[in-house]
């Protein structure tokens, strides 16, 4: 790849993170009701889900994506209502009782990365990019290793960056909260776009 083509490779995924989406939605939600402690790992796993079909793309295997049949339907699902109960957890929240109170207990790691990491695999604006926009992008079948090496380092860390960005301001967002009656207010908008995220991608 020229550089050339890197940079414009880099602005077309920049573009498309920075499109809200369920993914999204769910990420600046889930940060104004947890922090951005949370949800950065929250974060790593939705990136996980973009590498896992970056690489299944680039080696040839896009048609596994694209037919993923009752495996995609399961993930689509289990995303979905993970998002819906995160949104039903917000709602259900209490307002802090002081200003320097706790956040929620978090979740385990594993759950929260696991959580990311359905929410992405189970994307329909995902698969498209990657296994759709992608390789009519780039000839993925004269790809060198350095090439590869240079897409992945291009994708993954430009996605990451603008996913923590949004964690980061769902975050900061939260903690210029004072007053328990916005708090509540924030967290049952949190709560409704969570739901709504969850419904949006079971319907996709």
């Amino acid at each position: 790849m020229t550089i050339a083509s890197t940079i414009a490779l880099i602005f077309a995924v920049l573009i498309f993170a920075l499109i809200p989406g369920p993914g999204v939605m769910s990420i600046i939600a889930q940060s104004v009701a947890r922090g951005f402690k949370s949800t950065a790992l929250y974060c790593v796993g939705v990136v996980m889900g973009d590498f896992t079909y970056l690489i299944m793309v680039i080696f040839g295997m896009g048609f596994a994506a694209q037919k993923l049949g009752a495996g995609f339907v399961f993930l689509k699902w289990a995303g979905a209502a993970y998002l819906i109960y995160l949104g039903i957890k917000c709602w259900l929240a209490p307002p802090p009782l002081a200003e320097d109170a706790a956040l929620p207990e978090e979740k385990g790691m594993g759950k929260t990365f696991l959580a990311g990491l359905c929410i992405s695999l189970g994307n329909p604006k995902v698969i498209a990019f990657y296994c759709g926009f992608l390789p009519g992008f780039m000839d993925l079948q004269t790809l060198t290793s350095t090439d590869v090496l240079i897409v992945v380092s291009s994708i993954i860390p430009t996605v990451l960056a603008v996913l923590l960005v949004y964690a980061w301001l769902g975050d900061r967002s939260r903690t210029a909260i004072r007053s328990p009656k916005i708090w509540k207010i924030a967290n049952r908008c949190a709560g409704s776009v969570l739901i709504g995220s969850g419904i949006a991608v079971a319907s996709e």
